[in-house]
């Protein structure tokens, strides 16, 4: 089965993913059309800029679940994920409908593989700001690993109009290969190879087009 085929390659995506939970924020915190024009790969310089103005926007508007965060994201970086999870979910009674502490919280979940709760917190993302790209790219991968394609898709197809990144690119990549549409899993892989020739995913997306059939 192609999906088996594949685990070592989600697996790599899976670690890339979760490790860059301090990702760029919400669209309210952005120039959401700056970002949509940002070329494949290249969007990782506009990330460190960008968190600490989402940080900033949370420290302004709610003090405590910026500590709470803080302490959160430090106990995930300990490797303490249910510590983390707690104080995620204690900054988020401060301010429950945040984007940027819904979305964190859904991939430390991730990042244990709870992968129920972590669905319903990035949907939650999701739907209180539709233009983040990060809780969808969450969904895409969660939906990959479930096999329902067709969500994956939707998902990662958001995302990519969002903010294109290669660990989208890559998971799309993926989709397509499992959905046996090839040459869109071709092109796909083949941008991955370009906009991140030297890294991982670069290196697993080259993998991949070899072993395509021709």
């Amino acid at each position: 089965m192609v999906l088996v085929a594949m685990n070592y390659l989600l697996v790599l995506l899976f670690t890339l993913l979760i490790s860059s939970c301090a990702g760029p924020p919400p669209s309210e915190y952005r120039d959401a059309e700056s970002l949509t024009q940002v070329p494949l790969g290249q969007e990782a310089r506009l990330g460190k800029v960008l968190y600490e103005q989402s940080l900033q926007q949370l420290r302004d508007t709610a003090p405590e679940a910026y500590l709470l965060h803080q302490q959160a994201h430090a106990a995930e970086v300990r490797g303490d994920m249910q510590v983390a999870i707690e104080l995620y979910h204690s900054a988020m009674q401060q301010t429950p409908d945040n984007s940027f502490l819904l979305t964190s919280l859904g991939l430390a979940y991730l990042r244990i593989e709870d992968t129920i709760p972590a669905r319903r917190y990035l949907l939650k993302a999701v739907n209180v700001d539709p233009g983040y790209y990060k809780p969808r790219l969450g969904l895409g991968y969660i939906y990959l690993q479930n096999q329902q394609y067709q969500q994956a898709v939707t998902q990662l197809e958001e995302s990519l109009q969002q903010l294109a990144t290669v660990e989208a690119a890559f998971l799309l990549g993926q989709v397509k290969e499992a959905q046996e549409d090839l040459t869109k899993a071709r092109e796909l892989y083949l941008a991955v190879v370009q906009a991140d020739r030297d890294g991982k995913l670069g290196t697993a997306a080259a993998s991949r087009l070899r072993s395509l059939p021709r």
